[in-house]
């Protein structure tokens, strides 16, 4: 995931929906400053206390160890964009080697799929076997970055707001991809209704993906119908039909399902945007704590952004038990403890959920 800028939440998507989004996107991005590609953030952690559950990436491979599977629209969107030579020759050759290419899809190997399940909480950011093929080595850059994918568009390592805000990126990730989905069905549809998209389910591999072969010729075949042979075209052909779309008919394209997950992820943009104090706080009792020297350090929402807490703020945050108001547990800290707890930094542990709102019974 690229260093995030300012700008609206459309700006943070391929240019290619523009202003076909619904008007949410026209608001102020959330900008996630804390999650540095150009200097990954997940690299470097010889300065982090002994007590923070750490998870240290390679600086050769980084979040990038990610296979996004691109909807056809985008893959055209990419052969079309002469600025992009070297995505466009990396799109090309997958095309040209018929694994995980079909009529909706530029995907990722069902083969490489598996291995991703299996070894995410093992070798996440640092095996070079799970490397993303646009992942361009020397520079360390993307070379598909302008039309990424909605995983790929959604993911950061750390939350300037914490678990909340992480909320808010996967409710938006939710809604991406049905979008992408939605999309890719509608204009493969629209261009050729005859095409069949196959159905094989993720964790199940035939011998060709075992073997890193792409499908037998008359399988291959079966995909692309009168197509066969003119992928590419396909592709940019999708993608101009995407292009074509005005804002209303992707509404009716992405249907009520799709309207549903956007009310998550307006609510969830106000929690992120707009965080306010709940009544009444618990300490966390699910989060990972680890001793350390002069405190604790605390895991909650991810394994990759872990805090530190001295011990006298550990012990203040005790007495947060859920049964009475935030105000008066501040009350009794400073004329009990002589313990000064600030709002704002009651506020922040909140939104990375070392403190919560307790259950509603």
């Amino acid at each position: 995931m690229s260093d995030s800028a300012s700008g609206t939440l459309g700006d943070l998507l391929p240019p290619i929906y523009g202003a076909r989004m619904p008007s949410f996107f026209d608001q102020p991005a959330i900008n996630e400053t804390r999650a540095t590609c150009s200097d990954c953030a997940m690299c470097d952690k010889t300065n982090a206390p002994a007590s923070l559950e750490t998870t240290a990436f390679r600086p050769d491979v980084k979040c990038c160890s990610y296979h996004p599977t691109l909807p056809n629209y985008l893959a055209g969107a990419i052969l079309e964009d002469e600025t992009m030579a070297e995505g466009r020759a990396r799109v090309r050759a997958k095309i040209g080697a018929r694994i995980g290419v079909t009529p909706q899809w530029l995907a990722a190997p069902r083969k490489y799929l598996v291995l991703l399940d299996a070894a995410r909480e093992s070798s996440f950011g640092r095996s070079q076997s799970l490397l993303c093929p646009y992942y361009e080595r020397t520079e360390g850059n993307c070379t598909i970055w302008k039309h990424r994918e909605g995983v790929c568009t959604t993911f950061f390592c750390k939350h300037t707001g914490g678990a909340t805000a992480h909320k808010f990126w996967t409710s938006l990730r939710r809604y991406l991809l049905h979008v992408e989905r939605a999309l890719a069905i509608h204009v493969a549809r629209s261009i050729d209704p005859e095409l069949v998209e196959p159905t094989i389910p993720r964790n199940r591999l035939t011998p060709e993906d075992l073997e890193d072969r792409p499908p037998n010729d008359a399988t291959y075949a079966a995909y692309w119908g009168a197509w066969l042979g003119r992928e590419e075209a396909f592709y940019v052909e999708c993608a101009r039909r995407v292009r074509a779309l005005g804002r209303d008919e992707l509404g009716r394209v992405v249907g009520d399902a799709g309207r549903e997950i956007l009310a998550e992820v307006r609510s969830r943009y106000e929690d992120t945007t707009k965080p306010k104090l709940a009544p009444r706080l618990l300490l966390n009792p699910d989060m990972l704590v680890t001793r350390g020297e002069g405190g604790v350090g605390v895991t909650t929402y991810s394994r990759y952004d872990s805090l530190f807490l001295t011990d006298a703020l550990h012990e203040a945050l005790g007495h947060f038990t859920g049964q009475s108001p935030v105000e008066t547990v501040l009350e009794k800290l400073r004329t009990e403890h002589d313990v000064d707890l600030p709002t704002d930094l009651l506020l922040y542990l909140q939104q990375f959920d070392v403190v919560r709102e307790p259950p509603h019974e």
